[in-house]
C-alpha cells in the first residue's frame, strides 16, 4: 500500500536559537494508520505536530503529503485540505463568533452549496453533542466543550490525516471517556490519526508508537512492548497506565498488566 505521508530526515531549529526542536525524524504512514507519538513536555511532540501539518517548515529534510511538500508555499493549500490538527489549547484554533459559525468556517472554503454546508454543520453538531450550544461563543465554553468543538471543526473537513495534540489534557474523567470514544469511532471509520501525548494508556490501540526525547525518536514499536519497559518509559517521561504502575510497585512483572481487569485477575490468582 502506498505511503501518503512521509517525514524524510526532518529537523527543526528554533529561529535565533541554538535549541533544536526536532532532529532527524523519519516516518512513513499508510492510509488508515493510527500512530502514537509519546514523550514528556519539551520532548518535541508539539513541534513535530506543527511540522506534520505545515504550520512549521523544517530547517532540514522534507514533509510530504500525497507528494505535496510543506516547504512549498504554493502547495500548502493542498496540504491543509488533507491534514488537520487539533491543538492542545483549543482557544488557539477558534476564529468565529458562535459554535455553528466555527464549524462552518472551514467548510465554507470548499466548493459546495449552502444546503450541503448546512447538512455538514448540523451533522457534526449532533455527532459531537454541540446542538444545544449552536449560538454559544466558542471561548465561553467549558474545557470539555471546547475540545469537542475543536474536534468537530476538523472532522467536518474530512482530512485524510488528523493530528491530535494531548486531546485529553485537563479534562474531567467523564469528558475524557466521551472524547476517547469519539476518537475510537473515527478510527473505526478508517481515519488516519497521529496522537501526541505523554500517557501510554490513551494510545494502547495504536498501530505503532514513536517515543521522543530531546527532539529525537529514541524508540519505536508496539504499545504492548512499551509496557514491558517501565524503567525506560519513566526515564523518557512517559506515564504508564495506572494498573501497570501498581503492578510494578507490587513486584508483578509477568504477565505484564495493561488495565484494571488484568490486574484484578493476576491478584486473584
Amino acid at each position: 500500500m502506498a505511503r501518503f505521508f512521509v517525514l524524510d530526515n526532518v529537523s527543526y531549529c528554533y529561529p535565533g536559537s541554538a535549541k533544536t526542536g526536532v532532529c532527524q525524524v523519519n516516518l512513513e504512514l499508510e492510509p488508515g494508520t493510527f500512530l502514537a507519538v509519546l514523550g514528556a513536555n519539551g520532548s518535541g511532540k508539539s513541534t513535530l505536530a506543527r511540522l506534520c501539518c505545515g504550520l512549521l517548515k523544517p530547517t532540514a529534510g522534507r514533509v510530504l503529503v500525497d507528494g505535496y511538500c510543506t516547504a512549498n508555499d504554493e502547495e500548502l493549500k493542498d496540504i491543509y485540505q488533507r491534514v488537520g490538527i487539533v491543538f492542545q489549547h483549543p482557544d488557539n484554533q477558534f476564529v468565529a463568533s458562535t459554535v455553528e459559525r466555527e464549524i462552518a468556517f472551514g467548510v465554507e472554503n470548499r466548493i459546495m452549496s449552502s444546503r450541503a454546508i448546512r447538512r455538514i454543520v448540523d451533522a457534526e453538531m449532533v455527532r459531537f453533542g454541540l446542538t444545544a450550544l449552536r449560538t454559544a461563543q466558542p471561548h465561553s465554553l467549558s474545557g470539555g466543550e471546547k475540545r469537542l468543538l475543536s474536534l468537530a471543526d476538523i472532522w467536518a473537513l474530512k482530512p485524510k490525516l488528523i493530528l491530535v495534540d494531548e486531546p485529553l489534557a485537563m479534562l474531567d474523567p467523564g469528558t475524557r471517556e466521551r472524547i476517547t470514544q469519539l476518537l475510537r469511532d473515527l478510527r473505526t471509520e478508517g481515519q488516519s490519526m497521529i496522537w501526541f501525548t505523554h500517557g501510554l494508556a490513551e494510545v494502547m490501540a495504536a498501530d505503532q508508537v514513536l517515543v521522543m526525547c530531546k527532539g529525537r525518536v529514541v524508540w519505536r514499536g508496539q504499545p504492548a512492548t512499551l509496557l514491558t519497559m517501565a524503567e525506560e518509559a519513566r526515564a523518557w517521561g512517559i506515564t504508564l497506565p495506572p494498573a501497570t504502575q501498581v503492578a510494578y510497585e507490587l513486584g508483578i512483572n509477568s504477565p505484564v498488566v495493561a488495565n484494571e481487569s488484568e490486574l484484578v485477575s493476576v491478584l486473584w490468582k
